[in-house]
């Protein structure tokens, strides 16, 4: 190790001056643990400012190379404020405002410390008082990147001149030059396509027979070196913004050549990840979330990059919050902050069926290998939020699918999966996921086959045009009553929610993939509007867990309650994937085992019921036979549970005026208003209901007290006879939020229903 390498950024960074340490072994770590290592490290980087920035001395002190005194000096100070701007802090606050000061007035020299305040500028980019600071540091990378010659592309240490190597250049200087550039394209300067390609040939010609990147190809500096985790990082990221930009001038429509030298360095990291884990620098496990985030990589080689690199971060995370030194520090606060920010959407990788039986191949999924990516990052921009987005598989659980809302499938070709394939997905469906297919160039056998999927994972529903008056069109960031025309939307409903959404015409990936937004705001609006309606415009503050929850197999059920699903109606069974949510719940936090049991409605099939649900969506019509069964089976000393999904008031009305003439008048006056707050069913067993919280499309419709519950019950010869729900809850035990619908959120729906099944079966009174 170099005796000044704690002094010089560059240095310092490639070879891991300060390694973090072997990690102890640690288990994944939760969202409490990374938010409150977050906040130990913001505060640790507060204590080490001094005099409204963090350099180590008060002027420069030298001038070449990456000396933090020296050439490099406002790095730091650089550093420091992205970091905890990047971590939420507000740049109004009285100990990074002095700072942010700072890095206006300062005349910075290096490539390091420019490219760093740059970043800062992107976060601040909506300050309109910053565009001659953005201006101004554009000229400066400009002007310092090689535009000629062997190194056309890259960068040296300082971008204003000074004693240097001639033609010295570097990949980790070259890496924040186009992280620079990056930043100040994003935040409205103009970097001209030819500075892309030039950046794009210049990484893609140093690039190693193996895959990687070395610090330096050019025999310049003692550091030259085969491969490393750092530098193919750097290369990787360089290639990906490179071509983002490179994109905008392709046809508007085509398939996309692979990029060979990405796939190569993504193999490189695949074939290495586990020997990087062994001992990283801070800097390499930042590298590490910058490709991963770029390429939408969820795992390198088979396991997920953000959890290992968290659970490492925290087990060395040292007791006064930080990692060492400012800049160990701050790469890891920025993995931790970037890697967890919410998953917008997955892009599917799959496999087609064949001609030959038992044969598959790889689909075209990913003729438009940037959409998401760019797509992604206009909706960060868009929403104030940083989103991300992954890749995936049906070699996954299901489950694995559920870290975002939706799953977005590409392709030209007819989606010929296999049967588990199609399991996979209607299961990932079930548990609260949206379906967006975005048939490439419009063509018609995506088209055909997407519809043909539909029908295959849901036989019982078709697709339609969405309405005008859908939420889509009417309830989210941009009403299509601005636009110049509505395009078709289908959609595939169970008349809850949307399950699968498909726009056969606006090829929605078109113009993410060719990052043109200007003049062809309709498909980014609309994406928007689909990703905001899945979500029900909920706070992104970071990664949210899967709401699938677990059967803890370790730990049996004292009790069991057993519910007959009632099949009555045209749509019995909306949402098959809450109620087994629902007895996992119940299994883990209750020791209860729930086992439901799809019944006719008939009086031999409620038999040995003690408890039955019935459920629809559509106007309820029952003969005169079925009535007589719910009458015996209440008469039997039964519970009846009737539930609109979704809120549906065709259901509702219908279900009431059936009850009634069932149950009669007593029962009817009983039901025509909801219970006290304090009636027993919401506070005699721990399952107690203090308060709840509705769906923010449902707030507009309700009037009175928005925090008690609404249930209705009629009780009849000493029990509870029937409960009855006007609001969804069906759609709530799927713990996903959804915007347009009519009932309680997710976790007062599951509430509920656990309270109904104890209070109801005797289980746990208080």
């Amino acid at each position: 190790m170099h005796c000044f390498a704690r002094k010089h950024l560059g240095v310092y960074l490639l070879i891991g001056a300060t390694v973090l340490g072997v990690a102890r072994p640690a288990p994944a770590a939760t969202g409490e643990q990374i938010n409150a290592a977050i906040n130990r490290a913001k505060d640790w980087l507060y204590k080490q400012e001094h005099d409204g920035n963090w350099e180590e001395v008060p002027a420069p002190m030298g001038s070449f190379g990456s000396d933090l005194r020296g050439l490099q000096w406002g790095g730091s100070t650089a550093i420091a404020v992205y970091a905890l701007l990047a971590a939420g802090e507000s740049r109004n606050d009285p100990r990074l405002a002095p700072a942010i000061e700072f890095l206006k007035k300062t005349d910075l020299r290096g490539t390091y410390a420019i490219a760093l305040r740059c970043q800062v500028w992107q976060l601040l980019a909506s300050d309109r008082e910053l565009r001659p600071f953005i201006e101004a540091d554009a000229s400066l990378m400009l002007g310092g990147m090689y535009t000629s010659g062997p190194h056309a592309g890259m960068f040296a240490y300082g971008v204003k001149g000074g004693p240097q190597p001639a033609g010295y250049f570097d990949h980790s200087v070259s890496q924040y030059g186009v992280l620079g550039l990056w930043a100040l394209e994003q935040a409205g300067a103009n970097i001209p396509v030819n500075n892309w390609r030039l950046i794009d040939q210049g990484w893609r010609g140093d690039q190693q027979s193996d895959g990687g990147w070395s610090y330096s190809d050019s025999g310049a500096t003692p550091f030259h070196q085969g491969s490393t985790p750092s530098m193919t990082a750097a290369g990787l990221a360089s290639l990906f913004v490179a071509q983002d930009y490179l994109q905008m001038d392709s046809p508007v429509c085509r398939t996309v050549v692979p990029n060979e030298n990405v796939d190569r360095g993504l193999q490189w990291m695949d074939k290495n990840i586990d020997k990087i884990f062994d001992n990283p620098s801070a800097y390499t496990v930042y590298g590490i979330e910058r490709i991963g985030t770029a390429s939408g990589r969820k795992y390198f080689a088979t396991k997920p990059w953000y959890d290992r690199g968290a659970d490492l971060l925290l087990s060395r995370q040292q007791e006064n919050g930080g990692w060492g030194v400012v800049h160990d520090t701050c790469f890891s606060l920025l993995f931790l902050v970037r890697g967890r920010a919410p998953i917008m959407m997955n892009k599917l990788q799959y496999e087609v069926n064949g001609i030959t039986p038992g044969v598959t191949y790889e689909g075209p999924w990913n003729e438009r290998p940037r959409d998401l990516a760019n797509f992604a990052r206009w909706l960060s921009r868009d929403l104030e939020r940083d989103l991300n987005w992954q890749i995936v598989n049906l070699k996954v659980a299901p489950e694995d699918l559920t870290d975002a809302p939706i799953l977005y499938i590409g392709g030209s070709d007819e989606l010929r999966l296999s049967d588990e394939s199609a399991n996979h997905l209607r299961e990932f469906v079930e548990q609260g996921g949206l379906i967006l297919g975005n048939p490439d160039c419009e063509k018609e056998p995506f088209i055909v086959g997407f519809k043909a999927l539909g029908h295959r994972l849901f036989p019982r529903y078709e697709f339609r045009e969405l309405e005008p008056g859908h939420p889509i069109f009417t309830n989210e960031q941009y009403p299509s009553i601005n636009w110049k025309e509505r395009p078709s939307v289908l959609g595939l409903s169970n008349g809850v929610r949307e399950l699968m959404i498909l726009a056969p015409k606006a090829d929605l990936g078109r113009y993410w993939q060719l990052n043109r937004e200007k003049g062809h705001e309709l498909p980014y609006q609309l994406g928007a509007n689909i990703f905001l309606y899945a979500i029900d415009k909920s706070d992104l503050r970071f990664r949210a867990p899967t709401r699938v929850v677990q059967v803890n197999n370790g730990r049996a059920g004292a009790s069991e309650i057993r519910v007959a699903r009632i099949q009555a109606g045209d749509n019995p069974d909306p949402e098959p994937g809450g109620w087994r949510r629902l007895a996992a719940i119940m299994h883990n936090e209750d020791s209860v085992d729930i086992e439901t049991v799809p019944v006719k409605l008939d009086a031999q099939s409620l038999s040995g019921f003690k408890i039955a649900y019935l459920t629809g969506t559509t106007t309820l019509q029952l003969t005169d036979d079925q009535r007589k069964a719910m009458s015996s089976f209440v008469a039997d000393g039964g519970t009846l549970i009737v539930e609109a999904a979704g809120g549906s008031v065709a259901f509702a009305d219908s279900a009431q005026a059936q009850l009634q003439r069932t149950f009669g008048d007593d029962a009817a006056r009983a039901l025509a208003n909801p219970l006290l707050p304090i009636d027993p069913l919401y506070s005699k067993t721990h399952a107690r209901i203090s308060e709840v919280s509705y769906r923010s499309f449902f707030h507009p419709s309700l009037k009175g007290d928005l925090k008690s519950p609404r249930l209705r019950a009629w009780n009849h010869n000493g029990h509870l006879a029937v409960i009855f729900s006007r609001e969804d809850i069906s759609g709530g035990l799927v713990g996903e939020p959804v915007d347009g619908i009519r009932g309680y959120s997710p976790q007062s729906a599951t509430d509920l229903m656990r309270a109904v099944l104890l209070y109801t079966s005797g289980i746990n009174p208080s």
